[in-house]
């Protein structure tokens, strides 16, 4: 109950009464009869029917309006039930479970279709593997009836889910057989369940299922009773006995969040928060049963399936409510903005969603007389048989028809596992199907030939051996591969193996097997493959000016804010204050509201930011400032801060930086760069350990955002208009091209979900984060959708953080590991402490110049700096209206700056003001000529320079009234200018034809000669302080 309290005390979402720990609670508004989650008001409200025979093809009504608005024409991927009312995804045909209520969907299916093999509980379909293997997951049992004993019918044909037998030789017994989910016993006599091995009772006569049994435990386990077996701690009162003594679920406090409800013959135990969340979790459904009506919090519309949707989306044109009642009864049609409405049922439609495979008009005419036309597919997609659609490259020869001809799979080549016997024709049968009499390859080849031979010396195979057509060949049994000696076996490992991942997090390999566990706070579904979040998710989108919250689980809608002028980009939240913060470009700051839309802020003003990121494992804020191309961060504060308060984190070699995410729990972060070079790269949060993670299939990357489970980067690509994926140490790049990704824009990952917005179609979609199919709209708005994030306390608790073991002077950063890093705001430097930021106690500094920054770098910063790889400390300074630098001076009496834009063929002047360089103006103006050289005169203000039509020494003074030739006869071209003005004294290479030479002269003119004559290329000529030496480099 702890997160539901700390949800309604901070994120105050019990004013949309969506609680992470409790039924989502519903009312029929004003109607005085109240539905339970789950169903829905029939239109005269008399009575309420379950959403289940909504479209089922009966009246459940009174009124007949349960069958009203259904669908009548499905789209090429849907199946029509047969009362026509209903479309399904054709991915559940057949499938076991049905769908359509008059069944339609699992008649005529094909007889032990895979994965279909015993039905039972009405409406649930097993695959063979799940019969006689010891575990109840009939709730009528019956997948456990009827189950051949292992010490019976030892000459009865087998069955494809036990170890076939040898063909019995002379002189040889034959071995005992245990059915799946048995094992031998050492004497070969019997057969005990796996679930009874090493569970403190003998149950071999021999003792053996005893023997070799742990006996102690390491530290992130716990020791059964029986004392013979260790399981993992995160598995100790999660409602399922893995001790078969149960002393993993004895004294356990049951009624929290972790075990609320027990269901499937007291075989599972949920959590409170799965209870009426619209999700049946438990097989007998009992999960979505006696949910309590409470009703929506009054700022709220109560829609008639229950769902709660902010009072500001009634009658705006657009369906928000799931069963669209929310834009039914309205006194008078929308204004539509965007000029289109749906001709009968009057809702606002934009060209993007005309004839897009998705209904949004409730009669339907969005999605009528749309035409088909031939696809050009892209470099990541494959094109169907028919040219009408294109599919991502993945998806090929998958084992699911996603061509509507069903030609991405055929014509694909059929690999049998070790446990499977190859048939001529591709196809793949049981090793016990062969032989034996019957056909059961298409094209016979599993019978005949050399069936006769038998097997005359079974120890030559490590496991099995069989008769083939082809004579006696060894097999392996499932979960094992032949080795290349076509004798032994050897276990497959299906974690590292398998694509897609057989677990959705983390995956045990065992022998002959694997099994399936969850992170901590997560908890196993039934099919024991995937795992499920204990509260529910919500999605944080921007759209355009206003922010929604979205409920993952319940379909509550809010908007949290709508107090900006121009749109919201890029946005992030911090779980522990209860805020969500974003990129105000009314401001040019960053801007904060809290989940309960109590207060609201800014943190920080005069800022450039693209990109926002919350570590909320260190407390900060970082922010990527594209155009200055920097990465920044800042303290979080519940108080505004100073924005000099910042430290730059990195500001070398980024071009243009677009999108951020972090990584606290390692202490990285990642950045997509679209410059010249596009490319995703990462570092330690301190700037450390840089590199580069892709850079190739890429286009325009994006947004970026990172799935700590699988340690994968996704981004979007709106070039290749797909989205990819990778390692986080770039291996294994995924593209992921589809239809419904023609401009992504930001993305997010939560458990096995992927989560987009597209722009252009104003949609925020969802898929499964591996294969991109069973594709769902979360979110479709008329305006623009931005970026997404996912609210949900665990992702962002459960560490600690290394900086609460230091004392920074001033910030605190991470560091890969993660480790704790100190950093210092520009003009400080970190002392030798590695805590505390001091001011500058030597002043002199160096300048360097890129084609758009100056970079100020500290001298006193080189002698404690050891590590010749990274920059000393510095300052980048942006150098406004310049696009071309070339060529800098410094007067430090001023602190002006000079500049020559080779772009623009001028000189400019600029002050330095603390951190910025603002503009005096254009010093000096050439048409068609660009300067070579350039010096000031930090005395008088006045500037040496020539150019390359002017090739002469030249010097106008510090008002640009006046310019005058100095030197002209024999300079052919001046390459650098050196002044110091103490003595009076100007210098300066001639670079001729027939050779170079070092000048000087006084800064009048006179007394030239030559102080230097056999250089090759003289440039940077420097004056020593006491104006004696001259120095230069020559190329």
């Amino acid at each position: 109950m702890g997160g539901g309290l700390l949800l309604c005390a901070g994120l105050l979402l019990c004013a949309v009464l969506l609680q992470l720990s409790g039924s989502l609670q519903v009312s029929a508004g004003s109607s005085p009869l109240k539905c339970v989650l789950g169903s829905k008001l029939c239109r005269d409200a008399s009575e309420c029917v379950s959403y289940r025979h909504v479209c089922d093809g009966e009246s459940d009504c009174k009124d007949g309006s349960d069958e009203d608005f259904c669908a009548t024409a499905c789209s090429e991927d849907q199946f029509q039930c047969a009362h026509g009312k209903k479309c399904i995804a054709k991915q559940q045909l057949c499938d076991g479970v049905a769908q359509c209520q008059d069944r339609s969907d699992e008649l005529l299916c094909p007889e032990g279709s895979e994965g279909c093999d015993h039905r039972c509980d009405e409406s649930r379909c097993l695959p063979r593997t799940f019969l006689c293997d010891g575990e109840r997951d009939c709730v009528d049992g019956t997948d456990e009836d009827n189950c051949v004993s292992p010490l019976e019918e030892q000459d009865s044909e087998l069955d494809e889910g036990t170890l076939p037998t040898p063909a019995p030789s002379s002189g040889l017994s034959t071995p005992i057989k245990c059915a799946l989910g048995f094992r031998p016993c050492v004497d070969l006599k019997e057969c005990v369940l796996y679930k009874h091995v090493c569970d403190g009772e003998a149950d071999c006569s021999d003792g053996s299922d005893e023997h070799e049994c742990s006996s102690a435990c390491e530290a992130d386990q716990f020791q059964c009773a029986h004392g013979k077996k260790c399981i993992p701690l995160s598995q100790v009162c999660d409602g399922v006995s893995q001790c078969q003594d149960r002393s993993d679920e004895m004294s356990c406090t049951h009624q929290t969040d972790g075990c609320k409800h027990q269901c499937d013959d007291n075989n599972r135990c949920l959590p409170s928060s799965f209870l009426c969340d619209g999700e049946n979790d438990c097989l007998d459904e009992s999960d979505e049963a006696n949910c309590v009506d409470e009703g929506c919090s009054p700022t709220d519309f109560t829609c008639s399936s229950g769902q709660c949707v902010s009072a500001q989306m009634l009658c705006d044109g657009h369906p928000d409510c799931g069963d669209r009642s929310d834009e039914e009864s309205c006194v008078a049609p929308p204004v539509c903005s965007t000029k289109h409405r749906c001709p009968l049922s009057k809702e606002c439609l934009v060209e993007e969603w005309i004839c897009d495979g998705d209904l949004d008009c409730k009669d339907g005419s969005d999605e009528k007389d749309c035409p088909v036309s031939a696809e050009i597919c892209g470099k990541f997609q494959w094109s169907c048989k028919s040219k009408t659609k294109c599919i991502p490259s993945s998806w090929k020869c998958d084992g699911t028809k996603d061509c509507h001809d069903g030609s991405d799979e055929s014509e694909c080549e059929v690999w049998c596992p070790s446990h499977q016997f190859p048939c001529g024709s591709q196809g793949c049968v049981s090793w016990s199907l062969v032989c034996n009499g019957v056909t059961n390859c298409a094209d016979g080849s599993d019978e005949g030939g050399s069936c006769s031979s038998l097997c005359e010396d079974t120890r030559r195979c490590s496991q099995i051996c069989f008769s083939t057509p082809q004579g006696p060949r060894c097999g392996c049994s499932l979960g094992f591969r032949l080795l290349p000696d076509a004798l032994s076996c050897t276990d497959v490992d299906e974690c590292e193996s398998s694509s897609p991942p057989v677990c959705s997090q983390l995956c045990i390999n065992t022998e002959g097997s694997y099994r399936c566990d969850c992170e901590q706070g997560y908890i196993m579904e039934a099919g024991r493959h995937h795992c499920k979040i204990t509260g529910e998710p919500f999605l944080l989108a921007s759209v355009h000016t206003d922010i929604f919250l979205y409920g993952l689980r319940s379909g509550g809608l809010d908007i949290l804010s709508s107090s900006a002028q121009k749109a919201i980009l890029s946005l992030d939240y911090d779980w522990r204050q209860q805020r969500v913060l974003w990129v105000s470009l009314d401001t040019e700051g960053i801007q904060w509201s809290s989940l309960d839309h109590k207060t609201s802020g800014t943190l920080i003003k005069g800022l450039r930011a693209d990109s926002v990121a919350v570590d909320w494992l260190g407390r900060n804020l970082y922010w990527i400032d594209g155009v200055n191309g920097k990465i920044s961060a800042i303290k979080l504060s519940s108080e505004p801060v100073k924005s000099s308060d910042h430290s730059v984190i990195l500001d070398e070699d980024l071009d243009l930086p677009r999108s951020l995410a972090l990584l606290p729990q390692k202490g990285l972060m990642f950045w997509t760069e679209i410059g010249n070079v596009p490319k995703i790269e990462r570092s330690g949060m301190d700037g450390s350990e840089r590199r580069v993670v892709v850079n190739s299939s890429l286009g325009w990357p994006g947004g970026v955002a990172l799935d700590p489970i699988s340690e994968r980067v996704y981004w979007t690509d709106e070039r290749l208009r797909a989205i990819g994926s990778t390692t986080l140490d770039g291996e294994d790049i995924r593209i992921l091209q589809m239809k419904e990704t023609t401009n992504p824009f930001s993305l997010a990952v939560f458990n096995d979900m992927l989560y987009w917005s597209d722009a252009k179609k104003r949609v925020v979609f969802a898929a499964n984060k591996n294969s991109g199919k069973d594709r769902e709209i979360v979110l479709k708005r008329l305006n623009q959708p931005f970026s997404v994030k996912i609210i949900h306390p665990l992702l962002q608790t459960g560490f600690e953080s290394p900086c609460e073991n230091i004392v920074c002077s001033h910030m605190c950063v991470l560091a890969p590991g993660p480790k704790a890093v100190c950093k210092c705001p520009p003009r400080l430097l970190l002392a030798e402490d590695g805590l505390t930021c001091s001011s500058l106690v030597d002043s002199d500094f160096l300048l360097m110049l890129s084609p758009s920054t100056v970079t100020q770098i500290y001298l006193q910063s080189r002698h404690s700096s050891s590590d010749l790889k990274g920059w000393p400390e510095h300052v980048a300074l942006q150098v406004p209206s310049v696009n071309e630098a070339a060529i800098l001076d410094f007067n430090l009496r001023d602190d002006t700056l000079f500049l020559t834009d080779e772009a623009t063929t001028s000189l400019s002047s600029f002050k330095l003001k603390g951190l910025d360089l603002s503009s005096e103006g254009v010093f000096l103006k050439l048409l068609g000529n660009s300067i070579t050289a350039m010096a000031v005169d930090w005395i008088t203000g006045s500037v040496f320079w020539s150019s390359s039509t002017q090739t002469h020494l030249q010097v106008t003074s510090s008002t640009a009234a006046h310019t005058a030739v100095l030197l002209k006869e024999g300079v052919e071209r001046v390459g650098s200018i050196a002044l110091h003005p103490p003595t009076g004294i100007v210098c300066f290479t001639n670079l001729g034809l027939q050779g170079s030479t070092v000048e000087c002269s006084n800064m009048d003119g006179d007394q030239r000669k030559v102080v230097w004559k056999d250089a090759e290329q003289p440039t940077s000529l420097v004056f020593s302080s006491s104006g004696d030496s001259i120095y230069w480099a020559d190329t």
